[in-house]
C-alpha cells in the first residue's frame, strides 16, 4: 500500500505518534502526571522529529503540534504554535550547518527550549492572566515540569528514529 519513501506515510505514523503523546499530555485520567503537572510531550516529538527531518517539514509538524498544544492549555491561540514551528525550524536549520546529530546534542537542544518555553509560559501567564509567585512556580509547576518532560525526552527520541527508520529508503547496494 505504501511505499518506503512516502511522504504521506511519514507523515500519518508521526500524526499518530503525536495524537497518542496530545492524549497522554491532556487526558488526567491517563496518569501521566508528576507532582499535578503534565509534561510537554508535545514539544519534545516536535523538536525529535525536527532532529530527523528537513527544515520545511519540521516546521509544519512543530505548527501542528503547537496547536494542539494550545488546544490543551486553552491559552492563546497560536502562541505555541509559533514558538513550537520556529523552535522546529531552528533545531533542523542549526543540524544541518552547525551541529551534528547526536543523542546528546538532542537532549541538550530539548532542555535549553524547554527552559525557554517554560519561562515564556510563565511570562505569558504573569503578564495576561494573574500574578503568581516565581519561587512558588518554579518549584510546583516549572521545575517538575522541565524535569518529567526531560525523562520522557529519551524514549520519545528512540520512538521517532525508529519511526524515521522505518519511513526512509537505504540505497540497496
Amino acid at each position: 500500500m505504501f511505499e518506503k519513501n512516502d511522504t504521506h506515510f511519514k507523515i500519518i505514523l508521526y500524526s499518530l505518534f503525536a495524537l497518542a503523546l496530545y492524549l497522554l499530555q491532556s487526558v488526567p485520567s491517563l496518569g501521566l502526571r508528576y507532582m499535578g503537572v503534565s509534561p510537554e510531550l508535545l514539544l519534545t516529538v516536535s523538536l525529535a522529529v525536527a532532529f530527523f527531518e528537513n527544515e520545511t517539514f519540521s516546521a509544519f509538524f512543530g505548527l501542528a503540534c503547537g496547536l494542539l498544544n494550545d488546544i490543551i492549555t486553552s491559552s492563546i491561540i497560536g502562541k505555541s504554535a509559533i514558538l513550537f514551528m520556529f523552535g522546529a525550524f531552528f533545531v533542523s536549520v542549526l543540524l544541518q550547518t552547525t551541529f551534528r546529530k547526536m543523542f546528546l546534542t538532542y537532549i541538550a537542544m530539548t532542555f535549553s527550549f524547554l527552559a525557554f518555553f517554560l519561562m515564556l509560559e510563565y511570562i505569558f501567564t504573569v503578564i495576561f492572566f494573574k500574578y503568581l509567585p516565581f519561587l512558588q512556580s518554579l518549584t510546583k509547576i516549572i521545575l517538575p515540569k522541565f524535569l518529567f518532560t526531560g525523562v520522557l525526552a529519551y524514549p520519545i527520541y528512540f520512538i521517532v528514529k525508529s519511526l524515521h527508520k522505518k519511513t526512509t529508503r537505504r540505497d540497496e547496494d
